[in-house]
């Protein structure tokens, strides 16, 4: 590892190249492993990365050294310095405690949980530190759900602290525009304020521990993205059935209840792929121990009926299971999960350390429920997160301060282990909490937020921090919601409290609810290939638009986003920008307008907000689908949307859809363009590139253009094609060619 030590006011300063365009800077007095490097979280420094300077290192484009006074770096684009020291921390430790109330929010209840927890408080500012960067004016993002209310964080002190219903995703990262990064490689609780104290200074507030952060460079937001998911872990993809609707049923439902519920969507021809329980399944109310069991008065699940393997297709006499009976019609099972264990202890074995803390890793017990067809579980943090002993000791010699937030990816990390483990999976667990790295294990929701403006705001900011599969409870009840949660990464219909099914919502809502189920499952190729995307490259699924477009008018938007690469979803305001510099056309009216401008917001009675494609998209879609079966299929349309003078490419992933293999690159591709000159469209497919089990050896298209006029004729590699037109979109069959031509 390219190393640059030396020492700095009685303290070790180390400055070592981490990857390309990545610096690692940690100042104390051991330089100690962080709790990260030694989970195995973090992706190792690579041994080769970069080149050592007089007094620094250089990775890549960024160089880092230290001029004598403090840690200075550039890149092409900037150049700023970092003090490691502050001039006098008792009035730093005053202003972070006045501006976040001492480092202790108010304590809160879990939704439904009447189980209570004595809040003990200790001294946790043990040895505080703060550190400054120097900036010049810059915009940041990122920090996870610590804004639910703007994009831009600057102006404002930040608690770094999961805490129930108010920042259950924190992420202690921040980006510029100005082409550089910093994210904190700690665990502590901590504050940062953003250019608020001022204008020019960001500065991080550490009680405890020891200064731990690595800088990033990049042309773009993007860029940085990809280098800090790089080094905290990419984006999970999630299991291909689990980007369909999941639905929540009723507390107190039992196995009739669910099985009369999962045949009313088949019945209805709503899509749905999964089924969840809330704790009502448990004998136990609220059931925090390894010790849990069904509700056999709900659900008949005795021991003899017991697999004592994963097995997920129907094998006698276990027909007769409601699990089974699920399965046999498309539908996985998820269960809830009360937690408050302590997952260090699992880590530190799993890390070398041979000590019997004297109780079992967390997954063990739930084997058994995986047997009995639980394909997935709903990981409510409940008491690692809603209350803090802060007098706790864990397995690894920790205190609360320490451990805290790291729970969270800690719990997340253990779920995503044990269930691939044993069962050669890939999981769909979704945790309403998460830290650094929870991108890399699990699945996050905004947890008892409802579906409200804060949520989508919360999950923009997500995504600027490297989260990408994260949704809200969509509410049933309310038609923006509804839009816009059918336009996250994953998305769920959360009953838990009473009567949310769609067919008792009312038949205006049940409508709406249909249509946009239906619209999600018409472009799950689409969606699963941004999920892929999001895994490659660190772009979420949802995209602030600050991270595509350099707009003014986008760079602090709250109220619109890209969903994938081409669709512009506008929600909670009567009024939506289109970027410049492209054209969009309205999904809902095929009407198309130029970029750059700002319009009112009008949507049919049927739909629920604005819904825009970008001019040159390409976007792969299925037949109707009632649930996800993850096979290769024969065929896909590409739906188009050409435009004078715009020039749209698009890259096509594609997987097995259910195994770790997409984790050792087998992930196939597919390039695709279509241009427009003249009066003549283009439509350019390439081969499938790369390989996955299961894959068909020859893929065919239909082809669905948006043309408004009826072409006159369309011809396919060369040749002349029938076709059809109809609702302003022409219509043919472009099988396993390679280009179609069609001439207006």
């Amino acid at each position: 590892m390219t190393e640059f030590r030396t020492e700095v006011f009685g303290r070790t300063l180390s400055i070592s190249a981490s990857a390309r365009n990545t610096v690692r800077i940690r100042y104390g007095q051991k330089l100690s492993q962080s709790w990260f490097e030694k989970y195995s979280i973090f992706t190792p420094p690579n041994e080769n990365a970069g080149e050592k300077l007089d007094s620094g290192v250089r990775a890549g484009d960024l160089a880092v050294s230290w001029d004598g006074t403090n840690v200075v770096f550039g890149t092409p684009r900037a150049r700023r310095s970092i003090r490691l020291q502050s001039s006098d921390i008792q009035a730093d430790t005053e202003y972070f405690i006045r501006e976040l109330g001492s480092l202790r929010p108010e304590e809160k209840q879990i939704v439904g949980d009447e189980t209570k927890t004595e809040a003990k408080r200790a001294d946790f500012i043990k040895d505080p530190k703060c550190f400054t960067l120097f900036t010049s004016g810059e915009r940041f993002y990122g920090l996870g759900e610590s804004n639910v209310d703007r994009l831009i964080l600057n102006g404002k002190a930040y608690l770094q602290r999961v805490i129930y219903t108010k920042s259950e995703v924190v992420i202690p990262y921040v980006m510029t525009k100005a082409g550089y990064a910093v994210s904190l490689n700690t665990t502590f609780w901590h504050g940062v304020d953003v250019a608020k104290k001022d204008p020019d200074e960001v500065s991080w507030f550490l009680p405890d521990g020891e200064i731990d952060f690595f800088i990033y460079a990049g042309d773009t937001l993007p860029e940085l993205l990809e280098r800090f998911t790089y080094v905290t872990g990419r984006c999970m993809v999630l299991p291909k059935w689990a980007y369909g609707l999941m639905f929540i049923d009723q507390y107190n439902a039992d196995q009739f209840e669910v099985m009369r519920d999962a045949s009313s969507f088949r019945e209805k021809r709503i899509p749905c792929d999964s089924f969840s329980l809330e704790p009502g399944w448990m004998a136990k109310r609220y059931d925090f121990s390894t010790e849990k069991k069904w509700n056999t008065d709900r659900f008949y699940i005795c021991d003899w009926m017991r697999r004592t393997e994963p097995e997920f297709e129907a094998h006698s006499p276990r027909d007769r299971l409601f699990t089974t009976a699920l399965s046999r019609y498309g539908f996985k099972l998820l269960l809830w999960l009360c937690c408050r264990y302590d997952f260090t202890a699992h880590q530190e074995n799993r890390a070398g350390n041979t000590t019997d803390f004297g109780f079992e890793p967390w997954f063990e017990h739930l084997k058994s429920f995986v047997c009995d067809g639980a394909r997935g579980f709903k990981l409510d943090p409940c008491k690692v997160i809603d209350s803090a002993d802060e007098t706790r000791i864990y397995a690894n010699g920790a205190g609360e301060a320490e451990m805290h937030s790291l729970q969270t990816t800690l719990y997340g990390k253990e779920m995503y282990e044990g269930y691939s483990e044993y069962t050669h999976l890939r999981p769909m667990h979704h945790l309403s909490g998460g830290y650094t790295s929870i991108q890399k294990y699990s699945a996050c929701t905004t947890g008892d937020s409802g579906g409200r403006y804060k949520t989508l705001v919360w999950i923009l900011n997500a995504g600027l921090s490297g989260v990408s599969n994260i949704t809200c409870d969509m509410d049933i009840f309310a038609k923006h919601t509804i839009h816009y949660c059918f336009f996250t990464a994953w998305c769920e219909l959360d009953s838990w409290s009473g009567y949310s099914h769609p067919w008792w919502a009312g038949d205006e809502n049940e409508k709406l609810f249909t249509f946009y189920d239906r619209l999600r499952y018409h472009i799950l190729p689409y969606i699963y290939s941004s999920a892929l995307t999001a895994h490659l490259t660190g772009l979420p699924v949802a995209r602030a638009l600050p991270l595509v477009f350099e707009d003014e008018e986008a760079q602090d938007a709250t109220t619109e986003y890209l969903f994938g690469d081409s669709y512009l979803v506008g929600c909670f305001s009567d009024t939506i920008y289109l970027p410049r510099g492209e054209k969009w056309i309205d999904a809902w009216t095929h009407k198309m307008y130029e970029g750059g401008q700002t319009l009112p917001v009008s949507v049919p009675e049927d739909r629920g907000g604005a819904l825009f494609v970008r001019a040159g998209a390409i976007v792969p879609t299925q037949a109707d689908k009632l649930y996800t079966d993850c096979l290769d299929d024969e065929r896909l349309t590409l739906d188009a949307y050409p435009a004078a003078d715009c020039d749209g490419t698009y890259t096509f992933y594609e997987d097995d859809g259910k195994t770790q293999k997409y984790l050792s690159g087998e992930i196939a591709s597919t390039k695709m363009r279509l241009t427009r000159t003249g009066s003549k469209i283009i439509l350019n497919v390439g081969p499938r590139e790369g390989c996955f089990d299961g894959m068909r050896g020859t893929r065919m298209y239909t082809v669905k253009a948006l043309t408004l006029a009826k072409p006159q004729k369309v011809t396919v590699d060369g040749t002349d094609t029938p076709f059809s037109f109809e609702n302003d979109k022409v219509c043919f069959d472009m099988g396993a060619a390679r280009e179609a031509v069609i001439e207006l």
